[in-house]
């Protein structure tokens, strides 16, 4: 089956832009009641920063602040880039971790180099050019033993930006809460009904947080974060008319135990897919939490 790239409901096509609009110093967006905490220091500049990875000899996943960022888990080699503004909440230290593991469908090979995994994260400002990166940190990652079935490997990386989005520190520990398969498995239901409903607005709806933490952090004017989303929302609606069901999962807790996802069992990628009833899928990824005081999952992430 065909999986089509745009994870993040197009979003990431801002990683290309060049993009000029303002966002005034603010402290809240609210979108039915919920809030979107935040504030902007102008004095501070709008570096943006791309994760670049190449293997050879491994799978692998790679987190940023315990979320994960990107993984590849296939056969042969993998060779791209991945914005990561939006996972960095505020400016200082980054947690960054690898995770390594065998070679999809060669796991008795175990990790078959040394060197699997050669990766940098890199920053420029809003205004450069795209060949104006500059590294902020070059393959960190040791030699390992080859054969190994698994490494991990973590370190902290710093970045200056000019946003500190507050969202984590007001949501609650999902790891204590003794049915919360069954939440989540409630929630993810209740936005595929939305969309095959084609109750696309109240769909959107769902992902405005997420969306405008995005905007804020790639530094996106209304404007062009609106258009963005119209089309991809219109693609998404002349494409594909159902979900996928909401099956054959691993459940995963991310972001010290706030954050909460479904994972397709077979190509551990996000769950919740688009799906043309032919040939192509369209994942859609997103994180689930719930806040101090509530008693309702909601999209956060």
């Amino acid at each position: 089956m065909k999986q089509k790239t745009i994870l993040i409901m197009g979003l990431l096509s801002m990683f290309g832009l060049n993009n000029t609009g303002c966002i005034n110093s603010q402290s809240s967006n609210k979108f039915q009641g919920r809030e979107l905490h935040y504030a902007i220091n102008d004095s501070l500049p709008k570096n943006y920063y791309l994760l670049t990875m190449s293997c050879n000899g491994c799978n692998f996943r790679i987190l940023i602040n315990d979320v994960p960022v990107y993984g590849f888990w296939d056969t042969g080699m993998y060779t791209g880039s991945y914005p990561i503004n939006h996972f960095m909440l505020r400016s200082g230290a980054q947690k960054l971790k690898v995770e390594l593991y065998p070679v999809y469908q060669h796991e008795e090979l175990g990790i078959n180099s040394e060197e699997p995994l050669y990766l940098e994260i890199k920053k420029r400002l809003n205004t450069g050019d795209l060949d104006d990166y500059v590294p902020v940190l070059i393959n960190p990652i040791p030699k390992i033993q080859k054969g190994i079935p698994y490494y991990e490997y973590e370190c902290i990386f710093k970045a200056e930006v000019p946003y500190e989005i507050s969202e984590l520190d007001n949501l609650v520990d999902l790891s204590k809460e003794v049915d919360i398969e069954k939440q989540v498995v409630a929630k993810y239901n209740e936005i595929k009904e939305l969309y095959e409903k084609k109750k696309y607005a109240e769909f959107q709806d769902e992902f405005r947080l997420r969306d405008e933490r995005i905007k804020i952090s790639h530094y996106l004017s209304e404007d062009k974060s609106q258009k963005i989303l119209e089309n991809d929302m219109n693609l998404m609606k002349g494409n594909y008319k159902k979900v996928a069901p909401i099956e054959n999962y691993n459940i995963k807790l991310y972001g010290n135990n706030k954050l909460i996802l479904l994972e397709d069992k077979c190509d551990l990628d996000y769950l919740f897919r688009l799906d043309d009833g032919g040939e192509e899928i369209w994942p859609i990824s997103f994180y689930l939490g719930k806040r101090k005081g509530s008693d309702k999952l909601e999209i956060v992430f």
